[in-house]
């Protein structure tokens, strides 16, 4: 861990020992040394809280200290699959890059044109952007791709195993590749994945025309503790005395997960909206407050940003009932539990199945239990 932590640059030092940590995780250790002492590609594979973000960024971020470049443009490169998600992560990144004063710009359709404007004017430090975002700079501003990533060291690419044999993976592949024809020149790519199964999927999607010198980082261990409980409803004939399965989903959910911190997977933004509102309505009857609050990506910037900032905060229990955007690898805090309404038949299904592990880390270096009801 020492030798890894003295090749780090001297804020990022400090911004470690500010936040307490006793220790490198292992597959930190093992990125900075990676990272910081090669050129190769790199695949960053371990479960959600697993240190995957610091493992790439706190190498790329010292190298981009140490050896500045005297061309403009951005840095370093992240491209994450949810307008949350890089939010989220933007958050985290400022915090470390503040002591450095190096700039992060988050880019997306809820990002205020002034903030693109200033990152476009001066670009450097750290962009975070989404595929689509990305495809809009190439079609509207092509002309200047090669001044904002002619100095760019690495693209970052987040939750890679989403995308692997995907329309949306074959479309980020193409931008990957139209970017380095653009700069004339190959950029290194760092890609942060879940465990897989296959692995030389993955190296093969990274760098398709060199898989086999994609090197792979894979966290070992962490044992989690999951309760899963299964629930079936009969909807029955209407009967105004009966209630329906939508009231009894909701009267169960509010008994068990009140005073905590949960994720409620709905489905669609109607049935979001449909739990919510009842959930609201049982809070009223019981004269308890609002803990229970509505979260798709219909909802305003302010009312999303509002939810995902509650949850974080460990003094108000907060569920949130949400579609797909508090899907991918979002820091929502210290969840109690997950829970999905409907059948698992889609790919927004698998959402709960990742946000299992999803759960804070209580201390760095240390093993996180996770509980999963109902």
């Amino acid at each position: 861990m020492a030798q890894a932590f003295e090749k780090l640059a001297r804020p990022i030092q400090k911004w470690i020992r500010t936040q307490g940590w006793s220790e490198l995780r292992h597959i930190q250790s093992q990125a900075i040394h990676a990272i910081i002492g090669g050129t190769s590609d790199i695949i960053i594979a371990a479960t959600t809280a697993g240190g995957k973000t610091e493992a790439a960024f706190l190498p790329l971020i010292s190298q981009v200290l140490d050896t500045p470049t005297q061309s403009g443009g951005f840095d370093l490169l992240y491209i994450g699959p949810l307008k949350a998600l890089i939010t989220d992560q933007s958050g985290r990144l400022e915090g470390i890059c503040r002591e450095a004063e190096l700039p992060v710009t988050p880019w997306h359709g809820d990002v205020a044109a002034s903030v693109k404007s200033r990152a476009m004017k001066s670009p450097r430090g750290i962009l975070l952007i989404t595929p689509e975002s990305l495809e809009a700079l190439f079609i509207r501003r092509g002309l200047e791709i090669p001044r904002l990533f002619g100095a760019t060291r690495a693209i970052i690419i987040d939750e890679l195993h989403t995308v692997l044999d995907s329309e949306r993976g074959v479309q980020m592949r193409s931008l990957l590749t139209r970017l380095e024809l653009a700069i004339g020149r190959p950029v290194r790519r760092i890609g942060l994945s879940a465990t897989l199964g296959d692995m030389e999927l993955a190296r093969g999607y990274l760098r398709p025309s060199d898989p086999s010198g994609v090197e792979l980082l894979e966290a070992k261990g962490g044992d989690a503790e999951l309760l899963l409980q299964l629930r079936g409803y009969i909807s029955g004939d209407k009967d105004e005395k009966t209630p329906s399965a939508t009231q009894r989903i909701a009267e169960h959910l509010f008994t068990n997960l009140r005073g905590t911190d949960n994720l409620v997977f709905a489905g669609s933004r109607q049935s979001v909206e449909i739990y919510a509102d009842h959930l609201r309505s049982l809070c009223e009857e019981e004269r308890l407050p609002q803990e229970f609050y509505p979260h798709h990506a219909s909802l305003s910037r302010d009312h999303r940003d509002f939810v995902e900032r509650r949850l974080k905060d460990g003094s108000k229990p907060t569920t949130a009932i949400c579609t797909s955007t508090l899907e991918l690898g979002i820091d929502i805090g210290d969840v109690t539990c997950v829970a999905q309404i409907g059948v698992v038949l889609s790919r927004f299904s698998s959402g709960l199945f990742r946000a299992m592990f999803a759960m804070k880390e209580i201390e760095n270096g240390n093993e996180i239990h996770r509980r999963v009801s109902p």
